[in-house]
């Protein structure tokens, strides 16, 4: 398993007499796109935004990406959690597959929907990525996560209703070759790559 990098994340300052903030933390395998589309991506989200007369600034590219699968970190301390998806991660050989998205819609409920780029065919090679770690985080002691529902997604944007659906005229496609362990702040716009595997 070669160590491309390793970051949890920087932790909030502690500014004289007050308490660090507390953040809402997320541990999750990615599939992160290539720095091009992640610029088109982030282009994308201004140009969606102000069709459907909304005002969203783009993410910073080093936020977008694909979830493959969320890890348990309620009922798991960060440190358990995190070293399982370590070894369930070293343990996945798979070929590099295509990822494709050629619509935007709305995804979720209430006031905190996601504005997302998807495809209804439903990408296979990160559906099957997806079991193969489910099936690895169940070898280290922890429950499936699995969902019929799982639709893959890359988010845009977060917004308060539903969005008309557009398909676009151009997909947007890369080849994932490595598929990365995130830990993110929510709501901070951070994130920590902790480890990139290959994909053969």
């Amino acid at each position: 398993m070669d160590q491309l990098s390793f970051d949890l994340g920087k932790p909030p300052i502690n500014r004289k007499g007050k308490s660090p903030p507390k953040r809402r933390q997320a541990l999750y395998f990615a599939a992160l796109p290539d720095p091009e589309i992640a610029k088109l991506t982030a282009e994308m989200t201004v140009d969606q935004s102000r069709r459907n007369g909304l005002t969203r600034i783009a993410r910073k590219h080093d936020l977008y990406h694909a979830t493959i699968y969320a890890i348990d970190i309620v009922s798991r301390s960060q440190e358990e959690a995190t070293f399982a998806a370590l070894e369930a991660g070293s343990t996945i050989c798979l070929k590099s597959f295509p990822l494709i998205f050629d619509r935007a819609g709305t995804f979720g409920n209430g006031n905190n929907r996601q504005y997302v780029l998807w495809c209804r065919e439903g990408n296979e090679g990160l559906t099957t990525l997806r079991r193969e770690l489910d099936a690895a985080m169940q070898s280290m002691g922890f429950e499936s996560r699995i969902s019929s529902s799982f639709q893959p997604h890359m988010t845009l944007f977060y917004c308060d209703r539903i969005l008309p659906e557009v398909r676009l005229d151009k997909p947007v496609a890369w080849t994932v070759k490595t598929f990365t362990l995130v830990n993110s702040f929510q709501g901070a716009g951070e994130h920590g790559h902790v480890w990139h595997w290959p994909l053969f």
